[in-house]
């Protein structure tokens, strides 16, 4: 027993991590300072896009995916075996452990614009989006994949606190009309009110986890405290005789017109924003996103466990030969092992509506004209949610070399990883705009060692632009809409 445990395979547990990844912070920062996208209204409801009016092409006016992670990234976990297995891939345990930070955050988000408008009247412009959302987030602490790497023999006469896991998951509908103010030549002021309508949620508001060690390593105390909501579709859920989970069954079926189409799950949001220039070359901005929250009422559930189970050791003693009649087979005895610990950690589930806050982005950035044709910008975006802090800062170099064709550059330094280097390109035919961004190039040219990949692109039909037949010195990022004219001298 002094060695209980030393050497637990991870197997099961990278399983479960993976299969997270492939659902910590969502940027869009390369995006915030290319303003003749219209998109970026989206993330500073002040900012007015340069035509008169834009109509988002329906469902590809903007499609965006994100993945991070604050630690490892593919290599990290899966390399090549050596030896024997050095025609094989392999789970390195050791690698991934190293690679870990105190606690590890996993996210991944996928938007989908169904429509977008927007129209200026004088010096108000206004915007509508119709938006679908999803945003899943993990979270768990090194110490756990210590523990079970290592065994509980360092462990010996005290505690190994696991700490918590982490699990949040959206998926909701967003409307959201906005509207910006010029208030004079130097603030522009906006809002944005959003209407949201959830599908599903599943948020972890409670976790923590322990293991402890008696000195003589003959006694392990593992105690698991979780609380649960969820708000999906449940097909069924069978109880024990004391009325604890049994199973929970889910049917494809139900995730059908009326899933999707729910409204019984409202929400409301607000962003505000504003842009200073404080003179011909410089400007700059703040937004703050998402202050708001969904309220859960539709299939609601809480799912509560509070345990702890006392192992002193397995009974393997009528299992070594097959012809005592006493004989029991190894399988029979983890069996009873699992059904003890199964019995200590019940779930109990309650019934009822709950309210879970959207994560707030805070931006604060600025540009700076070097040339009539480029800007330097910098961007620090800051994320709240569950309590937990994560912040990114972005540098930038904008280009619009012609009327029509617009660059970024940037590098991002987020989430321990500093090699995401940024590009973005939105090129313009007749009144159809086209347009990509990236926060992470390299995501593509290396996916195994990434820890950062997001995309966005998109279609825009663009209505009453500058005429592109002015003199080429009238394209400027600072006056995008102004005629310059000549000083006259005597």
């Amino acid at each position: 027993m002094t060695k209980f445990l030393s050497k637990i395979s991870l197997t099961g547990l990278l399983i479960v991590i993976l299969t997270f990844t492939g659902m910590a912070q969502k940027l869009n920062n390369t995006l915030y300072l290319m303003q003749n996208v219209p998109q970026s209204n989206q993330l500073n409801p002040a900012i007015q896009p340069e035509c008169k009016v834009f109509v988002g092409f329906p469902a590809l006016s903007s499609v965006y995916f994100n993945y991070s992670n604050s630690s490892f990234g593919y290599n990290d976990i899966i390399t090549d075996g050596s030896g024997i297995r050095s025609d094989s891939l392999v789970v390195n345990v050791n690698s991934f452990h190293d690679a870990l930070k105190t606690t590890n955050f996993i996210s991944q988000q996928f938007e989908l614009t169904l429509f977008a408008l927007g129209i200026r009247a004088k010096d108000y412009y206004f915007t509508l989006d119709v938006i679908e959302k999803e945003d899943s987030r993990f979270s768990f602490d090194k110490e756990m994949i210590s523990f079970l790497k290592d065994g509980n023999y360092d462990y010996r006469g005290r505690t190994a606190n696991w700490g918590g896991l982490g699990l949040d998951a959206n998926a909701y509908h967003e409307i959201a009309l906005g509207v910006s103010k010029k208030i004079n030549d130097k603030w522009t002021v906006g809002i944005k009110g959003k209407v949201l309508f959830g599908m599903a949620n599943v948020h972890m508001e409670e976790s923590d986890m322990s293991v402890f060690t008696s000195l003589t390593g003959d006694q392990v105390i593992l105690n698991s405290k979780h609380r649960l909501r969820a708000s999906i579709p449940i097909n069924q859920i069978t109880y024990d005789a004391n009325g604890f989970v049994d199973d929970i069954n889910f049917d494809g079926d139900d995730f059908d017109e009326d899933f999707f189409l729910n409204t019984d799950n409202k929400g409301f949001a607000v962003d505000l924003g504003m842009t200073y220039k404080m003179d011909e070359k410089t400007t700059l901005y703040a937004s703050v996103l998402d202050i708001g929250s969904i309220n859960w009422k539709s299939n609601g559930y809480e799912f509560v466990q509070d345990g702890s189970f006392s192992y002193n050791g397995a009974d393997w003693s009528q299992s070594g030969n097959s012809n005592d009649p006493n004989y029991r087979e190894i399988e029979d005895v983890f069996d009873d092992l699992v059904d003890d610990i199964e019995d200590e950690f019940r779930v109990s589930n309650l019934v009822g509506s709950y309210s879970v806050a959207l994560p707030t982005k805070i931006y604060l950035g600025g540009t700076h004209q070097i040339h009539k044709r480029v800007n330097l910008g910098a961007l620090s975006r800051t994320e709240i949610f569950n309590g937990k802090v994560q912040s990114s800062l972005t540098l930038s170099a904008n280009a619009r070399f012609f009327r029509n064709l617009s660059t970024s550059l940037s590098y991002t330094a987020v989430n321990n990883s500093y090699n995401n280097v940024g590009f973005g390109l939105a090129a313009k035919f007749g009144p159809l705009q086209f347009y990509t961004i990236t926060d992470n190039v390299m995501a593509a040219i290396k996916p195994n060692s990434a820890q950062v990949a997001n995309i966005r692109f998109g279609l825009n039909f663009l209505f009453g632009c500058k005429d592109k037949t002015k003199k080429e010195d009238e394209c400027s990022w600072n006056e995008p809409l102004k005629n310059k004219k000549k000083p006259l001298y005597k």
